[in-house]
């Protein structure tokens, strides 16, 4: 009576690792060098864009200062100076600023850009500070009409040049938008009856034209899906730091998004308020005074779904 020969377990399995090796190498070097695909349809760009002048205007800005400190801070001579020297920018931006604008820096996913992503907006946002600056010198010069429209200009500025744009660009305009609503809010105090209804008009289309972070963020996802492999995208989604820190910087630029919002939404408040204190001569004691008459509904926080607080 024979007996049958012995299983060899061993050897099925090296032949499946040597199988599972000879057909997963090469499929991950085709992953590694596989074309990113056809970018998306390219959005149909207004014409004229507005954003085509916003970057001739950066591109003749000379190096400047006091971006990155209040503009109350700023000298009267230095701010009258610098102003003189960028009046062709600042004639451009607000040619600019009558066109719709969407951003197309990064549209054409030149695989360059990976490597000096945002190294350009410095001037960006150099030019957005001269329309802010331009409103500081008319309240300097006791012009709050002028001053009101400088400062608004600025926030239009702020959201129109990062119209659609990936993160770095939205973070500029934040930047410059924010440092211009600092200026609406402290002129406040001092507007009169047509500039403070006018003030509360313009945040109102400022709100109603904000864009929500998703925005911005499906713009860097092309982006990045059109500038870097597929393989480099997949190593960096399978790496748990890697993956982690995009996650956390994908929601801090959703928490300033929506903390410029909010903060918006506060100036709204305040200027209605100060409206309604011009109109009925005295200071409003609650949202009931203010709504429907200077706002609809009462301005939600956009982060908590709550009302903005306020110190009525």
């Amino acid at each position: 009576m024979s007996e049958s020969p012995p299983s060899q377990p061993s050897s099925t399995k090296s032949r499946l690792v040597l199988w599972l090796v000879g057909l997963g190498v090469p499929m991950l070097l085709l992953l590694a060098w596989w074309p990113s695909g056809k970018p998306k349809a390219r959005p149909v760009l207004p014409n004229p864009n507005g954003y085509d002048y916003f970057v001739k205007a950066a591109s003749n800005s000379p190096a400047g200062m006091w971006t990155n400190k209040s503009l109350s801070a700023v000298p009267e001579g230095d701010l009258r100076g610098f102003l003189a020297m960028n009046e062709a920018s600042l004639n451009l931006l607000r040619e600019g600023l009558r066109f719709p604008s969407v951003s197309h820096r990064y549209m054409d996913f030149d695989p360059s850009h990976k490597l000096r992503l945002g190294e350009d907006l410095g001037p960006t946002k150099r030019v957005g500070v001269l329309l802010a600056g331009a409103g500081r010198l008319a309240e300097l010069e006791g012009t709050n009409s002028a001053a009101l429209e400088g400062y608004v200009s600025a926030m239009r500025y702020g959201q129109e040049v990062s119209r659609r744009g990936v993160m770095i660009e939205r973070l500029v305009g934040i930047s410059v938008e924010n440092l211009a609503l600092a200026q609406v809010r402290s002129l406040l105090p001092q507007l009169m009856i047509a500039d403070a209804r006018h003030a509360l008009e313009q945040l109102h289309k400022l709100d109603a034209s904000h864009d929500g972070p998703m925005v911005n963020l499906a713009a860097e996802a092309e982006w990045v899906r059109q500038s870097f492999s597929a393989w480099h995208r997949l190593m960096s989604n399978l790496h748990p730091r890697l993956r982690k820190d995009l996650r956390e910087m994908h929601e801090n630029f959703a928490t300033k998004v929506n903390d410029l919002q909010a903060a918006r939404r506060r100036a709204i408040v305040e200027t209605a308020a100060r409206l309604f204190e011009l109109d009925m001569g005295r200071r409003p004691t609650g949202y009931a005074d203010l709504v429907p008459a200077y706002f609809k509904a009462i301005p939600l926080d956009p982060t908590t779904g709550k009302e903005i607080a306020h110190p009525f």
